[in-house]
Protein backbone atom coordinates (compact mmCIF):
# COMPACT_ATOMS: atom_id res chain seq x y z
CA UNK A 1 0.00 0.00 0.00
CA UNK A 2 2.99 2.32 -0.24
CA UNK A 3 1.54 3.39 -3.52
CA UNK A 4 -1.43 4.91 -1.72
CA UNK A 5 0.46 8.18 -1.49
CA UNK A 6 0.64 8.19 -5.27
CA UNK A 7 -3.11 8.63 -5.30
CA UNK A 8 -2.80 11.80 -3.32
CA UNK A 9 -0.08 13.03 -5.65
CA UNK A 10 -2.55 12.78 -8.52
CA UNK A 11 -5.12 14.53 -6.38
CA UNK A 12 -2.67 17.41 -6.00
CA UNK A 13 -2.79 18.05 -9.71
CA UNK A 14 -6.55 18.18 -9.38
CA UNK A 15 -6.26 20.51 -6.40
CA UNK A 16 -4.16 22.87 -8.46
CA UNK A 17 -7.17 23.41 -10.69
CA UNK A 18 -9.15 24.59 -7.69
CA UNK A 19 -6.32 26.51 -6.07
CA UNK A 20 -3.45 25.61 -3.76
CA UNK A 21 -3.01 24.90 -0.09
CA UNK A 22 -3.15 24.19 3.53
CA UNK A 23 -1.56 23.37 6.82
CA UNK A 24 -0.93 21.21 9.85
CA UNK A 25 0.04 21.70 13.46
CA UNK A 26 1.98 20.41 16.39
CA UNK A 27 1.62 21.64 19.93
CA UNK A 28 -0.67 24.65 19.49
CA UNK A 29 -4.22 24.49 20.75
CA UNK A 30 -6.70 26.06 18.29
CA UNK A 31 -8.10 29.40 19.35
CA UNK A 32 -11.71 28.46 18.72
CA UNK A 33 -14.02 31.32 17.87
CA UNK A 34 -17.26 29.33 17.95
CA UNK A 35 -17.94 26.57 20.51
CA UNK A 36 -18.97 23.25 19.00
CA UNK A 37 -21.16 20.82 20.95
CA UNK A 38 -19.02 17.77 21.66
CA UNK A 39 -21.91 15.34 21.27
CA UNK A 40 -22.56 16.28 17.64
CA UNK A 41 -18.94 16.67 16.60
CA UNK A 42 -17.20 13.85 14.71
CA UNK A 43 -13.70 12.75 15.73
CA UNK A 44 -12.88 9.99 13.29
CA UNK A 45 -10.16 7.91 11.66
CA UNK A 46 -10.04 5.96 8.41
CA UNK A 47 -8.61 2.51 9.07
CA UNK A 48 -8.18 -0.60 6.90
CA UNK A 49 -10.39 -3.55 7.82
CA UNK A 50 -7.41 -5.95 7.71
CA UNK A 51 -4.95 -3.70 9.62
CA UNK A 52 -2.10 -4.38 7.26
CA UNK A 53 -0.30 -3.15 4.17
CA UNK A 54 -1.87 -5.80 1.98
CA UNK A 55 -1.30 -6.85 -1.61
CA UNK A 56 -3.69 -4.27 -3.02
CA UNK A 57 -6.47 -6.66 -3.99
CA UNK A 58 -9.38 -4.48 -5.03
CA UNK A 59 -7.25 -1.35 -4.62
CA UNK A 60 -4.23 -1.25 -6.93
CA UNK A 61 -5.16 -4.54 -8.59
CA UNK A 62 -8.32 -6.16 -9.85
CA UNK A 63 -9.97 -8.55 -7.40
CA UNK A 64 -9.51 -11.44 -9.83
CA UNK A 65 -5.77 -10.80 -10.16
CA UNK A 66 -4.78 -11.23 -6.51
CA UNK A 67 -5.38 -13.90 -3.85
CA UNK A 68 -7.38 -13.06 -0.76
CA UNK A 69 -5.53 -11.48 2.13
CA UNK A 70 -5.01 -12.66 5.67
CA UNK A 71 -7.81 -11.93 8.12
CA UNK A 72 -7.05 -9.91 11.27
CA UNK A 73 -7.80 -11.56 14.60
CA UNK A 74 -10.34 -10.35 17.13
CA UNK A 75 -7.48 -9.55 19.52
CA UNK A 76 -5.66 -7.44 16.91
CA UNK A 77 -8.81 -5.46 16.20
CA UNK A 78 -9.45 -4.94 19.90
CA UNK A 79 -5.91 -3.60 20.34
CA UNK A 80 -6.17 -1.23 17.35
CA UNK A 81 -9.53 0.11 18.48
CA UNK A 82 -8.15 0.67 21.97
CA UNK A 83 -5.18 2.65 20.69
CA UNK A 84 -7.41 4.78 18.43
CA UNK A 85 -9.59 5.57 21.41
CA UNK A 86 -7.06 5.93 24.21
CA UNK A 87 -4.10 7.44 22.35
CA UNK A 88 -5.88 9.49 19.71
CA UNK A 89 -9.35 10.32 21.11
CA UNK A 90 -11.19 8.75 18.19
CA UNK A 91 -14.94 8.28 18.52
CA UNK A 92 -15.73 7.05 14.99
CA UNK A 93 -13.84 4.59 12.80
CA UNK A 94 -14.36 4.36 9.04
CA UNK A 95 -13.43 0.71 8.50
CA UNK A 96 -12.42 0.41 4.86
CA UNK A 97 -13.01 -2.76 2.84
CA UNK A 98 -11.78 -3.13 -0.76
CA UNK A 99 -12.39 -6.85 -1.02
CA UNK A 100 -9.10 -7.82 0.62
CA UNK A 101 -10.97 -11.03 1.42
CA UNK A 102 -14.41 -12.27 0.47
CA UNK A 103 -17.70 -10.86 1.69
CA UNK A 104 -18.59 -13.52 4.24
CA UNK A 105 -15.18 -13.08 5.87
CA UNK A 106 -15.69 -9.30 5.83
CA UNK A 107 -18.94 -9.74 7.75
CA UNK A 108 -17.18 -11.78 10.43
CA UNK A 109 -14.39 -9.20 10.74
CA UNK A 110 -16.79 -6.24 10.85
CA UNK A 111 -18.58 -7.88 13.77
CA UNK A 112 -15.26 -7.90 15.63
CA UNK A 113 -14.79 -4.20 14.87
CA UNK A 114 -18.28 -3.38 16.13
CA UNK A 115 -17.95 -5.55 19.23
CA UNK A 116 -14.71 -3.98 20.39
CA UNK A 117 -15.59 -0.42 19.37
CA UNK A 118 -18.92 -0.38 21.16
CA UNK A 119 -17.27 -1.46 24.41
CA UNK A 120 -15.31 1.79 24.24
CA UNK A 121 -18.29 3.91 23.23
CA UNK A 122 -17.14 4.19 19.61
CA UNK A 123 -19.04 3.98 16.33
CA UNK A 124 -18.05 1.87 13.32
CA UNK A 125 -18.97 3.03 9.80
CA UNK A 126 -18.41 0.25 7.24
CA UNK A 127 -16.76 1.72 4.12
CA UNK A 128 -16.34 0.07 0.72
CA UNK A 129 -14.13 0.89 -2.25
CA UNK A 130 -16.51 0.36 -5.15
CA UNK A 131 -13.91 0.70 -7.90
CA UNK A 132 -10.23 -0.19 -7.89
CA UNK A 133 -7.35 2.06 -9.02
CA UNK A 134 -5.89 -0.32 -11.59
CA UNK A 135 -5.63 0.60 -15.26
CA UNK A 136 -8.25 0.18 -16.55
CA UNK A 137 -10.29 0.46 -13.38
CA UNK A 138 -12.86 -2.19 -12.52
CA UNK A 139 -15.73 -2.48 -10.05
CA UNK A 140 -15.06 -4.66 -7.00
CA UNK A 141 -18.65 -5.88 -6.60
CA UNK A 142 -21.64 -6.77 -8.72
CA UNK A 143 -24.79 -4.75 -8.08
CA UNK A 144 -26.34 -7.62 -6.16
CA UNK A 145 -23.22 -8.20 -4.08
CA UNK A 146 -22.87 -4.58 -3.06
CA UNK A 147 -26.56 -3.97 -2.40
CA UNK A 148 -26.83 -7.15 -0.31
CA UNK A 149 -23.65 -6.25 1.61
CA UNK A 150 -24.82 -2.67 2.24
CA UNK A 151 -28.15 -3.98 3.53
CA UNK A 152 -26.35 -6.44 5.81
CA UNK A 153 -24.13 -3.66 7.17
CA UNK A 154 -27.14 -1.47 7.96
CA UNK A 155 -28.89 -4.37 9.65
CA UNK A 156 -25.87 -5.55 11.63
CA UNK A 157 -23.16 -2.88 11.98
CA UNK A 158 -24.47 0.69 11.63
CA UNK A 159 -28.15 1.46 11.15
CA UNK A 160 -27.55 5.08 10.11
CA UNK A 161 -24.52 5.19 7.78
CA UNK A 162 -22.71 3.22 5.09
CA UNK A 163 -19.51 4.64 3.61
CA UNK A 164 -18.19 4.70 0.04
CA UNK A 165 -14.50 5.57 -0.40
CA UNK A 166 -12.86 7.26 -3.37
CA UNK A 167 -10.04 9.82 -3.40
CA UNK A 168 -9.99 10.32 -7.15
CA UNK A 169 -11.85 13.27 -8.61
CA UNK A 170 -15.22 12.80 -10.32
CA UNK A 171 -15.38 8.99 -10.48
CA UNK A 172 -18.93 9.24 -9.13
CA UNK A 173 -20.29 11.69 -11.71
CA UNK A 174 -23.59 10.90 -13.47
CA UNK A 175 -23.43 7.89 -15.80
CA UNK A 176 -20.17 6.55 -14.33
CA UNK A 177 -20.02 2.93 -13.10
CA UNK A 178 -19.94 4.11 -9.49
CA UNK A 179 -22.95 6.35 -10.06
CA UNK A 180 -24.94 3.31 -11.08
CA UNK A 181 -23.89 1.32 -8.03
CA UNK A 182 -24.55 4.23 -5.69
CA UNK A 183 -28.09 4.44 -7.01
CA UNK A 184 -28.56 0.72 -6.40
CA UNK A 185 -27.20 1.01 -2.84
CA UNK A 186 -29.39 4.04 -2.15
CA UNK A 187 -32.43 2.17 -3.39
CA UNK A 188 -31.65 -0.67 -1.00
CA UNK A 189 -30.72 1.21 2.20
CA UNK A 190 -32.06 4.74 1.75
CA UNK A 191 -30.34 8.05 2.48
CA UNK A 192 -27.41 6.66 4.48
CA UNK A 193 -24.41 6.90 2.12
CA UNK A 194 -21.32 8.82 3.28
CA UNK A 195 -18.62 9.67 0.74
CA UNK A 196 -15.17 9.27 2.28
CA UNK A 197 -12.40 11.11 0.43
CA UNK A 198 -14.30 13.75 -1.54
CA UNK A 199 -11.95 16.16 -3.30
CA UNK A 200 -12.01 19.98 -3.28
CA UNK A 201 -14.56 21.36 -5.71
CA UNK A 202 -16.02 17.95 -6.43
CA UNK A 203 -19.81 17.76 -6.53
CA UNK A 204 -21.24 15.05 -4.31
CA UNK A 205 -23.22 12.33 -6.00
CA UNK A 206 -26.98 12.71 -5.60
CA UNK A 207 -27.09 9.44 -3.63
CA UNK A 208 -24.66 10.78 -0.98
CA UNK A 209 -26.04 12.68 2.01
CA UNK A 210 -22.74 13.84 3.59
CA UNK A 211 -18.99 13.53 3.06
CA UNK A 212 -15.50 13.52 4.54
CA UNK A 213 -13.27 15.89 2.56
CA UNK A 214 -9.56 15.55 1.79
CA UNK A 215 -7.53 18.75 2.24
CA UNK A 216 -3.97 17.46 1.89
CA UNK A 217 -2.45 20.02 -0.48
CA UNK A 218 -3.70 23.05 1.41
CA UNK A 219 -2.52 21.62 4.70
CA UNK A 220 0.95 20.77 3.35
CA UNK A 221 1.82 24.07 1.67
CA UNK A 222 4.42 26.33 3.22
CA UNK A 223 7.90 25.61 4.54
CA UNK A 224 7.00 27.58 7.69
CA UNK A 225 3.75 28.37 9.46
CA UNK A 226 4.27 32.05 8.64
CA UNK A 227 4.35 31.21 4.92
CA UNK A 228 1.25 29.06 5.40
CA UNK A 229 -0.72 31.60 7.43
CA UNK A 230 0.30 34.66 5.41
CA UNK A 231 1.01 33.34 1.90
CA UNK A 232 3.20 35.46 -0.34
CA UNK A 233 2.62 36.01 -4.03
CA UNK A 234 4.26 33.30 -6.10
CA UNK A 235 3.68 32.85 -9.83
CA UNK A 236 0.96 35.52 -9.83
CA UNK A 237 -1.02 33.98 -7.00
CA UNK A 238 -1.15 34.02 -3.23
CA UNK A 239 -3.87 31.36 -3.05
CA UNK A 240 -1.84 28.97 -0.93
CA UNK A 241 -1.99 27.49 2.54
CA UNK A 242 -4.50 29.21 4.79
CA UNK A 243 -6.15 31.09 1.93
CA UNK A 244 -6.65 27.98 -0.13
CA UNK A 245 -8.11 26.09 2.80
CA UNK A 246 -10.45 29.00 3.54
CA UNK A 247 -11.59 28.96 -0.08
CA UNK A 248 -12.27 25.22 0.01
CA UNK A 249 -14.34 25.56 3.18
CA UNK A 250 -16.26 28.55 1.81
CA UNK A 251 -17.01 26.64 -1.38
CA UNK A 252 -18.61 23.82 0.60
CA UNK A 253 -20.58 26.18 2.83
CA UNK A 254 -21.87 28.39 0.01
CA UNK A 255 -22.16 26.10 -2.99
CA UNK A 256 -22.79 22.57 -1.79
CA UNK A 257 -24.87 22.60 1.36
CA UNK A 258 -24.30 19.05 2.60
CA UNK A 259 -22.60 18.27 5.87
CA UNK A 260 -18.81 17.98 5.59
CA UNK A 261 -16.21 16.49 7.93
CA UNK A 262 -12.68 17.81 7.30
CA UNK A 263 -9.45 15.81 7.28
CA UNK A 264 -6.41 16.74 9.34
CA UNK A 265 -3.28 15.21 7.81
CA UNK A 266 -0.88 12.93 9.72
CA UNK A 267 1.57 12.93 6.77
CA UNK A 268 2.71 15.86 4.62
CA UNK A 269 5.08 16.05 1.67
CA UNK A 270 8.88 16.33 1.55
CA UNK A 271 10.05 19.66 2.99
CA UNK A 272 13.77 18.98 2.57
CA UNK A 273 13.79 19.34 -1.21
CA UNK A 274 11.27 22.08 -2.05
CA UNK A 275 10.46 22.86 -5.66
CA UNK A 276 10.03 26.58 -4.94
CA UNK A 277 11.37 28.97 -2.26
CA UNK A 278 8.18 28.82 -0.20
CA UNK A 279 7.12 25.19 -0.27
CA UNK A 280 3.87 25.95 -2.11
CA UNK A 281 4.40 23.54 -5.02
CA UNK A 282 4.10 19.83 -4.40
CA UNK A 283 7.55 18.24 -4.75
CA UNK A 284 5.99 14.85 -5.39
CA UNK A 285 4.40 12.32 -3.12
CA UNK A 286 6.75 9.56 -2.06
CA UNK A 287 6.28 7.35 0.99
CA UNK A 288 10.06 6.99 1.24
CA UNK A 289 10.68 10.69 1.80
CA UNK A 290 7.40 12.34 2.93
CA UNK A 291 7.67 14.30 6.18
CA UNK A 292 5.29 14.94 9.06
CA UNK A 293 3.39 18.24 8.95
CA UNK A 294 5.25 21.34 10.12
CA UNK A 295 5.01 21.68 13.91
CA UNK A 296 1.95 23.74 14.82
CA UNK A 297 0.31 23.28 11.41
CA UNK A 298 -2.48 20.87 12.33
CA UNK A 299 -4.06 23.11 14.95
CA UNK A 300 -3.78 26.11 12.62
CA UNK A 301 -5.69 24.16 10.00
CA UNK A 302 -8.32 23.14 12.55
CA UNK A 303 -8.78 26.75 13.62
CA UNK A 304 -9.07 27.91 10.00
CA UNK A 305 -11.71 25.30 9.22
CA UNK A 306 -13.72 26.20 12.32
CA UNK A 307 -13.71 29.89 11.42
CA UNK A 308 -15.38 29.04 8.12
CA UNK A 309 -18.50 27.81 9.91
CA UNK A 310 -19.86 30.62 12.12
CA UNK A 311 -23.41 29.75 10.94
CA UNK A 312 -22.72 26.36 9.44
CA UNK A 313 -22.14 24.79 12.85
CA UNK A 314 -25.67 25.73 13.85
CA UNK A 315 -27.01 24.32 10.60
CA UNK A 316 -25.11 21.05 11.09
CA UNK A 317 -23.04 21.66 7.96
CA UNK A 318 -19.80 21.14 9.86
CA UNK A 319 -19.37 17.46 10.69
CA UNK A 320 -16.08 17.62 12.62
CA UNK A 321 -12.59 16.28 11.97
CA UNK A 322 -11.20 13.09 10.46
CA UNK A 323 -7.75 11.58 9.83
CA UNK A 324 -6.49 8.98 7.34
CA UNK A 325 -4.59 6.11 9.01
CA UNK A 326 -4.29 4.24 5.71
CA UNK A 327 -1.94 6.96 4.48
CA UNK A 328 -0.10 6.96 7.79
CA UNK A 329 0.61 3.23 7.61
CA UNK A 330 1.68 3.44 3.97
CA UNK A 331 4.26 6.08 4.85
CA UNK A 332 5.28 4.36 8.06
CA UNK A 333 6.00 1.19 6.09
CA UNK A 334 7.64 3.25 3.37
CA UNK A 335 10.26 4.77 5.66
CA UNK A 336 10.58 1.81 6.32
CA UNK A 337 9.57 1.46 9.92
CA UNK A 338 9.57 -1.97 11.48
CA UNK A 339 7.16 -2.53 13.08
CA UNK A 340 4.97 -0.18 11.07
CA UNK A 341 2.09 1.88 12.44
CA UNK A 342 -0.51 -0.85 11.96
CA UNK A 343 1.83 -3.49 13.35
CA UNK A 344 2.35 -1.43 16.48
CA UNK A 345 -1.27 -0.59 17.24
CA UNK A 346 -2.61 -4.09 16.57
CA UNK A 347 -0.03 -5.33 19.08
CA UNK A 348 -1.53 -2.82 21.55
CA UNK A 349 1.55 -0.60 21.43
CA UNK A 350 1.52 3.18 21.31
CA UNK A 351 2.96 4.24 17.97
CA UNK A 352 6.46 5.72 18.33
CA UNK A 353 7.57 6.09 14.72
CA UNK A 354 8.47 9.01 12.46
CA UNK A 355 4.91 10.41 12.39
CA UNK A 356 4.17 9.90 16.09
CA UNK A 357 4.37 13.61 16.92
CA UNK A 358 1.97 14.42 14.08
CA UNK A 359 -0.51 11.93 15.48
CA UNK A 360 -0.22 13.56 18.88
CA UNK A 361 -0.99 16.89 17.22
CA UNK A 362 -4.20 15.40 15.83
CA UNK A 363 -4.99 13.90 19.23
CA UNK A 364 -4.52 17.30 20.88
CA UNK A 365 -7.15 18.83 18.59
CA UNK A 366 -9.51 15.89 19.12
CA UNK A 367 -9.09 15.99 22.90
CA UNK A 368 -10.80 19.38 23.07
CA UNK A 369 -14.10 17.80 21.97
CA UNK A 370 -13.70 14.37 23.54
CA UNK A 371 -15.75 15.16 26.62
Amino acid sequence: MKQSKFIVAIAIVIYAIVGNACGHSKADTPNLQTPVPAGSFELSYWIDIDLRANNGRGYWHHVADRPTDKLPTSAEIKNAVTRCRDDYHGRTLYVTYHRQFEIEDAKTVLKYWKQHAEKLGMVIVPVVVLEDYATPAALNFTEKEISDFARWCVDNINTREFGVYDIYHNRQEPKTPQDGQLAVIHGRIGNKIVRVGVQPGETLNVSVFRAVQDAWTAECQGLTNELWENPVNYKDSDNYGRKLLENWVADRVVNHGKRITWCLIPVAWDYEAPVDPYGYVCPGDDALINDPPIAGRISKCATTILKGYPEGIKKQKFGGFSCDLHILDANSAGKPESPSFYEQIKANQTYTGYFAEAMQQVATVYAQYDK
